[in-house]
Order: structure tokens, then C-alpha cells, then sequence
């Protein structure tokens, strides 16, 4: 007869349990993370790709200078870099890098603005043609709760590019902080 230990029959109480796959859970929140800092990725790689075409422009006009000087020497044809850095992604009618350079760096977005605006009219049922934004100014939070987490939530610990947007009835006035693409939203209170 086999005998059954205290530890075996702990294990089987638990065995009903459903547990995560650790590997899926990790690569759900790894995907969140990644999500979130999606707009930042194009906004560094839309500005290096700047950087390299003035680069490369440079480096062509001093190929020619230098091609001027020595002009009586056989100079080999060369490449022209110009034709490479005009097929950079910012370039592209309609690619989200260039979506990204025509918006000043200080000029709240006006699909953040529709956001908020839909966002209260949805919460007072005050019309969003009603409600003006009188005051922005792009903010870093400290997490993805946009430093408004209540005592039940759990946030990503990650500084998350955004707005500080105020919002104007005429009458009253509400502050709301959003991510840089203002698709979270959330009100400050009136003490914050």
C-alpha cells in the first residue's frame, strides 16, 4: 500500500488552481511596455534620420570642394548622397515620422486636444464645440498612471512623455494629463 505524505496532499489542494505561464505573462507586460514607448521610438528615429541627411549633404559639399581643388587630378565619379537621403522615412508622404516632425515640439497636438475635449464633453455632457483648451504644456510623468494612480492600482514605473492640458467652459475649468498621443486620459483633482 502507498503511503501519502502531508507535502503530496498540500500539492493536490493547489493543483485545481490555475496558474500564469510565466514566458506569456512576461511577454504581455513586455508588449505593454513596449506599446507605450512606441511614439518616443519614432520620435528618436525620425530625428536621427534628420541628423544623417544634413550629415550626408555636408559630407557631399565638401566632396566637391575638395573635388574643386584638385581638379586637375583624375577624380573618380562619385556617389551622390543626396539621392539616399531623400528616401529617408521623413520624406515619405503619409509615414508616421513625418506625422511626428509637423508638430512643433511645444504645440499641443490638436488630436490630444479633440481627445480631451471628447473626453470631458462625454463625462459633464457639456457640448465638445463648447469647450476650449486655454492652457497646454508638454509634461513628463513619472509612471503610466500619469502621476494620478489611486491606492488600488498598479503602474508601470516609467517616465511617460505627455501633456498638461486646461480646459474652459467659459464658467469652469478642468486639468487633465494625457500621454504624449493622448489616448490615456486622466482629470486631476481640484487639490492637485
Amino acid at each position: 500500500m502507498k503511503r501519502i505524505s502531508k507535502n503530496n496532499s498540500q500539492n493536490n489542494q493547489y493543483r485545481g488552481e490555475k496558474q500564469p505561464n510565466p514566458l506569456i505573462l512576461a511577454s504581455v507586460l513586455t508588449g505593454i511596455l513596449a506599446w507605450e514607448m512606441y511614439p518616443a521610438l519614432i520620435h528618436t528615429a525620425a530625428a536621427n534620420t534628420g541628423a544623417l541627411k544634413n550629415s550626408l549633404a555636408q559630407l557631399e559639399s565638401q566632396q566637391q570642394q575638395t573635388a574643386q581643388q584638385f581638379s586637375s587630378a583624375a577624380v573618380p565619379p562619385k556617389i551622390s548622397y543626396s539621392v539616399f537621403a531623400l528616401n529617408s522615412p521623413t520624406s515619405e508622404p503619409g509615414n508616421l515620422a513625418e506625422g511626428t516632425r509637423q508638430n512643433p515640439p511645444n504645440k499641443l497636438p490638436e488630436t490630444v486636444a479633440a481627445a480631451v475635449r471628447r473626453e470631458l464633453s462625454r463625462s459633464t455632457g457639456i457640448a465638445a464645440d463648447k469647450l476650449k483648451v486655454t492652457e497646454s504644456s508638454g509634461q513628463s510623468w513619472s509612471n503610466t498612471c500619469l502621476g494620478l494612480e489611486t491606492t488600488d492600482e498598479i503602474c508601470g514605473q516609467m517616465i511617460v512623455e505627455g501633456w498638461r492640458v486646461v480646459v474652459s467652459d467659459g464658467r469652469q475649468t478642468w486639468v487633465y494629463r494625457t500621454n504624449a498621443r493622448g489616448n490615456i486620459l486622466r482629470l486631476e483633482k481640484k487639490g492637485s
